[in-house]
């Protein structure tokens, strides 16, 4: 007993500092914009860190402990199932589920080792590579977490209450915000392109960017919308269903009521809906769920949604008409709200426009509740009308929103078009590292060199495709594995959480959802949730296993001829046999386990079958007790007079002889020989796993702190206008985190010549095809008397960013001005060749603007165009050139 309390122990209290663990990643989600700035994700990724190192460390000395108390061999030996019959060979056969679970887990942990070589041999950022690292390394510890949740009782329930109320947290901050409630400075992007937006104002959120947040509402949405319709379209299921909670709570109260009932309270519970409470908290997130995604005006989300329902409904027909009475009300009450605040620009009053949010939502509470009820109950005509009604609701709704936004979708978009050009520049920019990539952030750091049209987008809007440049088809090919794990995992699992699943999925084909770090705390949340779901049905399953079986345990049938009683079923194990004639108890099946025969003439128990193990016989005259069969392993004999147990057979392995006066274990044959045990493979595995976990932990944490110290200094000397106190602390944040380009930029602005220059060239062993540092060192050599290296890195800036109207004009005066103070000098050679690369320099940028100008001016996005002052600098170059 002591033992297994050890055990639950060690595993509870790891379950609630996972469960602290998921909460917190939750929490930082919404305050940290989503994950999406890595900046400002250093603090709390430090803090992560060191929680996951501490339950590392945790865990690590808990096995050691629990190992030394004997819990490991009870570890091994410990899987017993029904009857006392061993399940080790079972738990060691490797399932499709362990299958999927190992492959979720571990390619986190690839793709994070992938960047650490790619750090190690010197990537295309540094920067951009630790990002990812950081990144990853939360995302994989993450991953662990959620799993070991979803098989811990308590810590299912905190997993789905936490996963209820960020749904609800991000979409009623971003509804508040609309209100004027919540001060939000983002919530609300505003735009006066018709191809953007139809209204000119999109809801952003938290996230601060209208599709992301769009399709994480899809997400939330379809979570829940699914599981009404299942709930409603089984309510044989419903009972053991998660889809029972609306914020976690359901599952809690269907096992309360499931304990306080009877078997015949839980049938009876099985025929209803449940009470009127809890099927409003079921239907209560669909409302703002459904409004905040219309609101987000993006396209992309409303059609992934679509494509990501009508996939499962096709597989899964009978939850057709079940959804379409649980999303009728709140989709018609959403197109309404939608429509209102879109004439207002998503900027009413608070009293209003709370008093508006808060109508709809009771209007389409109550609609709801009636239409899925009615839909349940009635039958026939009744049940076609109701269905009919609920088609009617989603027709005008969709009518409403699609003639409100029918120029954005039937229009030509730029957007649409601008995409094409990053995708095939991103294919062609992954052709020079097809297999491993470049490192983190390759397309942010190089897109500028790899663009053939000057737009503006610092991101590619495709994940699979950002992936790709920095990690090749390597880390793609692991990233659509795990994807095809997670879709398995949840199809065998939990179909209803498809959807949401698909929404991620397909979303992230057009836009850059991975770059959010919500999108893959999502991603990784959705599996655990199903194996919660599985786990919880089983384990409810096995609560009443007489509701399962047709035949009952200790049933007897009676002979009054022979006055015989024998079990119904003989496969039962313990059942017996009882003849009052000779009043003898055998066993209706010899072969079921520690089945025995007693004679009461003798008083003597000996198994009906000798053959099992430990199966023994007793002699109540000599009190001894003997084994059937003494050639079983570990069989012994007790004499109770002397209470020495002596083994049956001294050939066997192990066999011990002790003395309760001396206390004393002797072997009974000291030739064989014993072998020393060993710790089990279950315990020795635990503890590389939580060594491995606390050293990545902790090294992942050392990163994270320098690099959020480093950017703290760097914010400081930002503030700051004193030089030398700025040149200080900038000089501190480098040292905290050398690989910054943009620290090093900002201080060698703030050097002389030659440390500018040596400060400059030690950030590009960092980022070697920064545009920026090479256009630092071009402008610091244009200012010195160096016309060659001048020359040489203004090549190189121009090469990674060639689209840039005023690198060419200032590369163009300078070489001029190079040029006119060696003439001045007196040295005309070194002169007329400045004069001529700048002579060359507008040449290249004349031809380079005319063929962008022949393309029309769609995706110029930078103007990048001959300017008026180019134009007067090849006035100047003209005249010098007629000078001499």
């Amino acid at each position: 007993m002591w033992r297994f309390k050890k055990d639950w122990s060690l595993e509870s209290s790891i379950a609630y500092i996972c469960g602290g663990l998921v909460i917190a990643a939750g929490v930082g989600a919404c305050l940290l914009r989503g994950l999406f700035f890595t900046d400002e994700m250093y603090p709390f990724l430090t803090l992560w860190f060191v929680l996951c190192c501490a339950c590392s460390l945790y865990y690590l000395v808990g096995v050691g402990a629990w190992r030394k108390s004997g819990g490991g061999v009870g570890a091994v030996r410990g899987f017993t199932g029904v009857n006392g019959v061993s399940e080790v060979s079972e738990v060691s056969q490797v399932s499709g589920e362990n299958r999927a679970l190992r492959i979720l887990l571990s390619v986190p942990l690839i793709i994070l080792s992938l960047y650490v070589i790619h750090w190690l041999c010197g990537p295309l950022s540094s920067q951009g590579t630790m990002n990812e690292m950081l990144r990853w390394g939360l995302y994989a510890s993450f991953a662990i977490l959620v799993c070991f949740c979803a098989v811990n009782l308590v810590e299912r329930r905190i997993l789905n209450v936490t996963w209820s109320m960020l749904g609800m947290t991000l979409c009623l901050s971003a509804l508040l915000a609309v209100c004027g409630v919540v001060k939000l400075p983002f919530a609300v992007a505003y735009s006066n392109s018709s191809e953007v937006s139809a209204t000119g104002v999109r809801l952003a959120g938290l996230m601060e960017y209208p599709n992301a947040f769009g399709a994480v509402m899809a997400v939330f949405l379809l979570e829940r919308l699914f599981a009404v319709a299942v709930y409603y379209g089984d309510p044989k299921k419903s009972a053991n269903m998660l889809g029972a909670r609306s914020v976690g709570l359901g599952m809690e109260c269907a096992d309360a009521e499931r304990r306080s009932r009877g078997e015949e309270g839980v049938e009876a519970e099985q025929g209803k809906a449940g009470s009127t409470t809890a099927a409003l908290l079921r239907l209560l997130p669909l409302f703002p769920y459904t409004a905040a995604l219309l609101l987000t005006e993006s396209r992309g989300a409303w059609l992934t949604a679509a494509c990501a329902c009508a996939a499962v409904l096709l597989w899964k027909r009978q939850l057709i008409a079940p959804l379409l009475a649980a999303g009728a009300a709140p989709v018609a009450a959403a197109a309404l709200l939608y429509r209102q605040l879109a004439r207002a620009g998503l900027a009413v009053e608070p009293v209003p426009g709370l008093l508006l949010l808060a109508g709809l939502w009771a209007g389409a509470l109550l609609a709801g509740l009636w239409l899925c009820r009615r839909q349940r109950g009635a039958a026939g005509t009744a049940r076609a009308a109701m269905l009919a009604l609920a088609a009617a609701g989603w027709t005008a709704a969709g009518i409403a929103v699609l003639l409100h936004v029918r120029e954005r979708i039937t229009g030509p978009s730029s957007t649409v078009s601008a995409r094409g050009l990053f995708y095939r520049d991103a294919w062609r920019l992954a052709a020079e590292a097809p297999w491993l990539g470049r490192g983190g952030e390759t397309w942010r750091h190089s897109y500028l060199a790899a663009q053939s049209r000057p737009y503006v987008g610092s991101q590619v809007h495709n994940g699979y495709l950002d992936i790709l440049l920095n990690l090749g088809f390597v880390g793609l090919a692991a990233i659509l594995l795990m994807l095809l794990a997670v879709g398995w995992l949840l199809a065998t699992k939990s179909p209803r959480l498809l959807p949401p699943f698909l929404v991620i999925v397909l979303h992230s084909v057009v836009d850059f959802d991975w770059s959010y770090g919500l999108f893959w705390l999502l991603l990784f949340w959705l599996p655990a949730i199903a194996l919660a779901e599985h786990k919880q049905k089983h384990q409810s399953a096995s609560t009443h296993p007489q509701s399962e079986t047709k035949l009952p345990t200790h049933s007897t049938s009676t002979n009054p001829l022979t006055n015989v009683t024998t079990p119904a079923n003989p496969l039962i194990a313990h059942s017996t046999s009882t003849n009052p004639l000779i009043n003898v108890t055998t066993p209706a099946n010899p072969l079921i386990v520690q089945s025995t025969s007693t004679n009461p003439l003798t008083n003597v128990t000996t198994p009906a079958n000798p053959l099992i193990a430990h199966s023994t016989s007793t002699n109540p005259l000599t009190n001894v007790t003997t084994p059937a069969n003494p050639l079983i392993v570990h069989s012994t004999s007790t004499n109770r007079l002397t209470n020495v147990s002596t083994p049956a057979n001294p050939l066997i392995a192990h066999s011990t002889s002790t003395n309760p006066l001396t206390n004393v274990t002797t072997p009974v044959n000291p030739l064989i020989v014993y072998p020393t045990s060993k710790n089990p493979p279950q315990i020795r595995l635990r503890r590389l796993i939580g060594t491995a976990a606390c050293c990545f932990s902790l090294m992942l944490g050392v990163l994270s702190f320098h690099a959020a110290q480093g950017e703290k200094f760097y914010r400081q000397a930002i503030m700051s206008v004193d030089p030398s106190v700025k040149v200080e602390l900038l000089q501190q944040s480098l040292g905290w985190n050398p690989r910054s380009p943009r620290t090093a930029i900002a201080l060698s602005r703030l050097l002389s010549g030659e440390q500018s220059v040596s400060l400059l060239r030690q950030s590009l062993l960092y980022s070697p095809e920064n545009a920026s540092l090479s256009w630092e060192l071009a402008e610091v050599w244009m200012s010195s008397d160096h016309p060659g290296a001048a020359l040489y890195w203004i090549g190189q800036s121009l090469k990674l960013d060639k689209y840039n109207n005023a690198k060419w004009v200032k590369a163009i005066e300078g070489m001029l001005l190079m040029g006119q103070k060696k003439l001045a000098e007196g040295k005309r050679k070194e002169g007329l060749i400045c004069v001529a690369s700048g002579n060359e320099l507008l040449l290249k940028y004349r031809r380079l603007a005319e063929e962008e100008a022949n393309k029309g001016g769609q995706h110029n996005d930078r103007e990048f165009r001959m300017t008026e002052q180019a134009d007067d600098l090849s006035r100047r170059l003209s005249m010098f050139a007629l000078r001499f």
